[in-house]
């Protein structure tokens, strides 16, 4: 067995796991607030399936769409707007686009440029003093009745001891929080609660605008957006869905179930997200494995079906795939507080939440009276652990609120709460459940974040 050094890296206040959405606003937030904060991320870049898997931010709004008369309201800012600021500054986002159509599942949608969006990661996680370790995986935990004392952490200089204050697990599927012995639900394959792993790819040398008239002429977009993109100057098209179930009836058998991709730039249709395998168990190599090779395949095919059905496509082709299939869920870490289908589409305000979120990717639910629910702190606090906090993908049980909380937009929101109060919990040598937490949601206020929603114009 390789040896672990322990001098490589010296200690730091708040060690972050994972640097997906909630990790980055995670790190980002507990550098600001002072602490020595190291970031671990296994890729070579910022971001996570955020921004490999996603068509967009999902969502910085309420589904105002939904329901005739309401209106928009924000739900997220702080970090997560800093993001999308910093990406439109470097030329790879458009801001909030209202939906033209499709408003009722999605009102309005943030579309960014994948590799823009990881420089812009790194940018400001550089700027605030975040040390990054990429290319870097958790290997092991070191915890004995609740604390953590250590991550060993391997990377090609061998396998090495990270030691922290405070460890916050954003690792998706709540690697850290497990090993180290919190509760926790794993899905497998033939549980209610298990997913697909899906994929995602870029469809290049595409006639956008002879796509959509083709679409438009035939009646098949069920979700459409239009903004000026960067480098343009007249307003093109960044959201596309097709109504994929009439294109089956048509006599398109091989159509896929979905299809929902977004455009940043000419003649591509950026992300592309219609093809799926499983559902699986999100901790399987061997799945993973099948995965990767299956759905590179369907890739190809779904661009052979738009070459033979739609205009525009001719002599289009598939680049640009996510470097990994994206899984969607492999554990839960059962925290002190688990939100509810009834919490989420009842829109329940909670006196300790650290951030509020208002869109379900289940098109059987939705938040009532097109409405935000509270995330509270406890949501955030793994049970029988002491020194970590979770955010990501992994902290609802409940299908349906897993449905909402594993969303881009609700990730950085928990991150961002999680890294405060790691940041504050070490400062002050505490538990982070020994925390006030309405000294975290103040803190949360100091630096920009949204507790509840806001009506805005």
């Amino acid at each position: 067995m390789s040896t672990i050094s322990e001098d490589t890296y010296p200690p730091c206040d708040v060690l972050v796991a994972g640097g997906g959405m909630a990790g980055i606003a995670a790190a980002i937030a507990a550098a600001r607030c002072g602490a020595r904060t190291c970031l671990v991320e296994r890729a070579g870049w910022l971001g996570g399936i955020g921004v490999t898997g996603a068509t967009g931010l999902h969502t910085f709004y309420n589904v105002f769409g939904a329901v005739p008369g309401a209106r928009p309201m924000r739900v997220a800012a702080g970090v997560a707007q800093e993001l999308v600021d910093r990406v439109r500054e470097l030329g790879g986002g458009v801001g909030h686009v209202p939906m033209e159509r499709g408003a009722d599942f999605v009102s309005m949608l943030t579309p960014v440029e994948p590799e823009v969006f990881k420089l812009a990661a790194a940018q400001l996680c550089a700027e605030t003093g975040v040390r990054l370790l990429l290319h870097t995986v958790v290997d092991d935990v070191r915890a004995r009745d609740g604390y953590v004392e250590g991550v060993v952490v391997w990377n090609k200089a061998g396998r090495r001891m990270l030691r922290a204050a405070q460890y916050v697990d954003c690792t998706g599927d709540g690697d850290l929080a497990a090993w180290a012995g919190a509760p926790h639900v794993h899905f497998g394959p033939g549980d209610p609660g298990a997913y697909p792993i899906g994929f995602t790819f870029r469809l290049c040398n595409v006639d956008l605008d002879a796509l959509e008239a083709d679409l438009e002429r035939r009646g098949l977009i069920s979700q459409i957006a239009h903004a000026v993109k960067p480098g343009t100057s007249r307003p093109g098209l960044v959201r596309l869905g097709i109504d994929t179930r009439r294109l089956r009836e048509s006599g398109v058998a091989e159509a896929p179930q979905y299809f929902f991709s977004t455009s940043l730039r000419p003649r591509e249709l950026t992300y592309c997200n219609c093809i799926n395998y499983g559902p699986v168990d999100g901790l399987d190599p061997e799945a993973h494995t099948a995965a990767e090779t299956t759905l590179r395949a369907q890739m190809f095919a779904i661009a052979e079906l738009f070459r033979r059905h739609f205009a525009g496509c001719e002599d289009c082709y598939a680049a640009g795939p996510a470097p990994a299939a994206g899984v969607r869920r492999g554990r839960a870490i059962r925290c002190d507080y688990e939100l509810t289908l009834e919490d989420c589409t009842t829109g329940r305000q909670f006196p300790d939440q650290v951030g509020c979120f208002g869109f379900i990717d289940n098109s059987r639910y939705s938040v009532c009276d097109a409405g935000a629910y509270g995330i509270p702190y406890r949501a955030l606090i793994p049970q029988r652990l002491d020194n970590v906090l979770v955010a990501g993908r992994m902290i609802s049980v409940d299908l349906v609120a897993h449905n909402s909380t594993r969303n881009t937009v609700c990730c950085l929101i928990c991150g961002e709460a999680a890294g405060t109060a790691a940041a504050m919990a070490a400062a002050a040598g505490r538990e982070p459940r020994e925390l006030d937490p309405q000294a975290v949601r103040e803190a949360l206020r100091r630096g920009g974040a949204l507790l509840e929603p806001a009506p805005e114009a």
